[in-house]
């Protein structure tokens, strides 16, 4: 049995660990909210809300990642030299410009929210969620500043603290305020009688909720800024820089060094806006505008929700050890950095594998848990496109790892090589057939599969490291398989009389027992492996009582 190298930690690592972590959090909160809200608005106010949701998703990545990855970066530098006087011009000019650019984007927003939704989106009732998220976009860009300012003068955890609170505070808030807009709703619905008032009214008010937790956010880090400020005034009167660089220097520098992650944060995040826009305009031209929003809404408020969340809980796994490794190519320890990735590709593969097969076999049970109104179509969504929770995670690790070893043309390259082939593949596919929202999931699982091959090809190619095909891959499907099929014959017998609840949990408990004996007595998973992941030491104890190990 190969011994596993004992490094120990650092605190900085640590930290590093605990920001990638959160900021997956973050994420997995978002799609946990779209539960509850798809029940108080329905799927056609999750189709009419995911327009201007994901107008803030993309503002937000780019100025929130893109702009503070930047402003972080530049401070970070020059705080390390003890050029705070420079630093301070770094956060006010990047304020200045992202403050100019926030500002002419939330007012084409609020004043042209029917062009946008009418043209642009074909969806024309999903003007009132894009009018509601205007304010959100103008506070992202302030946001965005303020935390890499913060993360680059080395307060990073309050920021860390900020975005999660944000959060927090917007899944309540979205909720309250979609729930009483959305029986205003009905009441206009019933005056101009068009029921679909009531689910944009819905989807409004949770759009207010993103602009109202934003609110709350930017307060929480202007506290902290004051609290700090004492700090920072000590610091430039300590500045012992020979010169303040000019704004001009400044500027340059900002544009330069936040382009690149500004391309990132675009390419990995428009994909539902051009999807929708695609989506829609084939539904048209089919003749199925009366599907086309309600269509969008399982795919965006179902579908998403549960590929997303096993997703993102698999992708925690490949946080643990990323910073170390990215610290241990620059060292140039090439040995380590292959048995550290050989682990968390293992773990990922161990853990998504399986969860993708078993969404797919249990999807009935699952939708039927979680979601009411249409569910046939969100099973047949599931069965289709759950692939994805084995891509995304191991895009995620790639790209991330390529990013922390400065291979970023590798990361910007490969997501716009990704993002044309997805539209040309979802272009053709929606247009020749009659798959409809099923073609969507299909061009999404392209998307991830290339982000996933070119990512891999980019970390073999920069650490030669080579996976064990069959150990890692190969045994983990045969188990996976095996168990996924176990679980949908019991999932088949007990529906009808035990109902959702009760048969999806009795149905994975029996999956993963199988999976795990499987993996065990075909070696796919050692003890040491096995101790490593997450609950693994109770499972190995079970596994050691019952003879396996």
């Amino acid at each position: 049995m190969k011994q596993k190298s004992k490094i120990k930690g650092t605190g900085r690592g640590k930290r590093r660990e605990w920001m990638l972590a959160a900021g997956l959090i973050v994420y997995l909160i978002m799609f946990i909210l779209r539960i509850p809200l798809v029940r108080m608005i329905g799927d056609k106010g999750l189709g009419f809300f995911s327009a201007g949701m994901e107008i803030f998703a993309v503002a937000s990545a780019v100025f929130c990642y893109g702009v503070s990855k930047a402003v972080a970066i530049l401070v970070k530098y020059r705080a390390k030299r003890e050029m705070f006087k420079s630093a301070r011009k770094v956060y006010r000019n990047a304020l200045f410009v992202t403050l100019l650019a926030c500002v002419l984007m939330a007012l084409f927003l609020f004043f042209f929210s029917e062009f946008i939704a009418e043209t642009l989106l074909l969806e024309y009732m999903s003007y009132l969620s894009i009018a509601a998220v205007a304010p959100a976009v103008l506070l992202s860009g302030i946001l965005g500043v303020m935390r890499g300012y913060l993360q680059g003068m080395g307060a990073m955890t309050p920021t860390v603290h900020s975005r999660l609170l944000e959060k927090l505070i917007m899944f309540v808030v979205c909720l309250l305020l979609a729930t009483t807009l959305s029986a205003y709703g009905k009441k206009v619905a019933a005056l101009l009688r068009n029921t679909e008032y009531a689910a944009a009214y819905g989807a409004m008010g949770a759009a207010m909720g993103v602009s109202i937790a934003c609110g709350f956010g930017l307060a929480y880090l202007l506290l902290i800024r004051l609290i700090y400020a004492g700090t920072f005034k000590q610091q430039l009167e300590n500045d012992t820089a020979k010169y303040v660089e000019s704004s001009g220097q400044i500027s340059s520098l900002f544009l330069s060094t936040g382009l690149p992650y500004i391309l990132c944060a675009l390419l990995y995040n428009m994909n539902y806006l051009a999807e929708q826009r695609i989506f829609n305009y084939a539904m048209n031209k089919q003749e199925k505008g009366s599907l086309r929003v309600a269509h969008w809404g399982i795919y965006y408020g179902k579908y998403s929700v549960v590929v997303g969340i096993a997703a993102i809980i698999c992708t925690l796994a490949a946080v643990y050890g990323m910073p170390k490794i990215a610290q241990m190519y620059d060292k140039q320890e090439y040995g380590e950095v292959k048995y550290r990735i050989g682990n968390i590709v293992h773990n990922l593969a161990v853990l998504t594998i399986p969860f993708a097969v078993w969404t797919a076999m249990l999807a009935k049970p699952i939708v039927g848990m979680l979601f009411t109104g249409d569910q046939n179509t969100a099973v047949k969504l599931l069965q289709t496109g759950s692939c994805i929770i084995v891509f995304f995670p191991f895009a995620y690790f790639f790209m991330s790892l390529l990013q922390r070893m400065r291979k970023i043309k590798i990361v910007i390259m490969g997501g716009l090589a990704a993002f044309i082939s997805h539209l040309i593949f979802l272009l053709v596919l929606i247009s020749v057939t009659k798959l409809g929202i099923q073609a969507v999931v299909l061009g999404l699982l392209v998307f991830w599969a290339a982000v996933c091959v070119i990512g891999f090809i980019g970390v073999m190619r920069y650490t030669q490291f080579v996976p064990e095909w069959i150990r890692t891959f190969g045994i983990t499907v045969i188990s996976a398989g095996v168990s996924g099929l176990a679980g949908m014959l019991l999932s088949k017998a007990m529906l009808s009389w035990a109902g959702n609840i009760i048969t999806f949990f009795v149905c994975f408990l029996i999956c993963a027992v199988i999976y795990l004996v499987l993996m065990i007595l075909l070696k796919g998973i050692r003890e040491d492996e096995l101790e490593d992941m997450p609950g693994g030491r109770v499972l190995a104890a079970l596994a050691e009582k019952m003879h396996l190990l």
